[in-house]
């Protein structure tokens, strides 16, 4: 099955970024899941879209609060990185031909990011949550993983679910 997810990470207090996401589903769920120093979103509005112009408003909104993260797959074909502080992107991947081709890094992710583009795109984005110190997995799941373990074998209880 060929899938495409969308996952949001920010380094911030859970009570931070919950305030945040409640005003911000979208009158659709959101999900979750506390990975401390790290906070992961999982918003079903914003996966469904699949607007990269839409996460990356959400991207710097949510980077206010911490340095932040954003990994989209379309299709297991496609991929869209960021990384965003204070408002700001510091640094983007983009590889495929709906996305387009982009590489944007400070020196010291350059050599991260490039390695990235020549990879498979879910083997990319779990490469690059290894040096953020985010769980490869949880950058590798989306709002409709999240749902279907939910309904198959239930979540654990940290991760929680916004309406």
């Amino acid at each position: 099955m060929v899938r495409s997810f969308l996952s949001l990470h920010v380094k911030a207090p859970l009570e931070e970024v919950l305030a945040f996401a409640e005003g911000r589903t979208g009158g659709a769920g959101v999900y979750l899941v506390p990975d401390p120093p790290w906070v992961s979103l999982y918003p079903e509005a914003l996966e469904a879209q699949e607007d990269p112009e839409a996460i990356r408003a959400f991207l710097l909104d949510l980077s206010r609060l911490g340095p932040a993260l954003a990994f989209l797959v379309l299709a297991e074909e496609e991929l869209l990185f960021l990384l965003a502080e204070g408002g700001e992107v510091v640094a983007e991947l983009r590889k495929g031909p709906e996305l387009g081709e982009a590489l944007l890094a400070p020196e010291a992710l350059r050599p991260l990011l490039e390695r990235a583009r020549t990879m498979p795109p879910v083997s990319a984005v779990q490469a690059l949550a290894g040096p953020f110190g985010l769980h490869p997995d949880h950058a590798a799941l989306g709002f409709l993983d999240l749902l279907e373990a939910e309904e198959e074998e239930g979540l654990p209880e940290e991760v929680i679910y916004l309406e």
